[in-house]
């Protein structure tokens, strides 16, 4: 009887041991995922696409590059910290959309250097062109 007390505590703590190793968090990072568009954008577009999807200063300097060249090769990054995605980015034509856990979602248009609400207070689309 002891044995199997024994083993069954062996497993579990192995199986938990395993879920941690799993879950370890890992350093920000940006993956791509395919788009119909790219885009290439300068380097102060990607600091405002950035800042306003609520990232610090820190970070942009430490990923921008990174999500500047994913966009112009493959059209949509996503932004992971601690394993999850904290943004994603898709180019549309000319405009880039932005969804954001910190600031909700936009679309960037880099030929005014202005961002556009994606959805209106009222819960509609945006009808504004830039």
């Amino acid at each position: 009887m002891m044995r199997w007390v024994a083993g069954l505590s062996l497993i579990a703590g192995l199986l938990i041991a395993g879920g941690c190793a799993a879950t370890k968090p890992k350093p920000p990072r940006v993956l791509a995922f395919g788009s119909p568009d790219v885009i290439a954008l300068d380097a102060m577009d990607v600091v405002r696409i950035m800042r306003q999807a609520g990232f610090r200063d820190e970070l942009i300097l430490k990923l921008g590059p990174s999500l500047r060249n994913t966009l112009a090769t493959s059209g949509g990054a996503r932004l992971f910290i601690n394993n999850k995605v904290e943004a994603a980015f898709a180019a549309d034509h000319d405009r880039i959309y932005v969804s954001s856990r910190r600031s909700g979602s936009f679309i960037y248009n880099p030929q005014t250097d202005q961002p556009i609400p994606a959805v209106a207070s009222s819960g509609q689309t945006s009808s504004q062109e830039p």
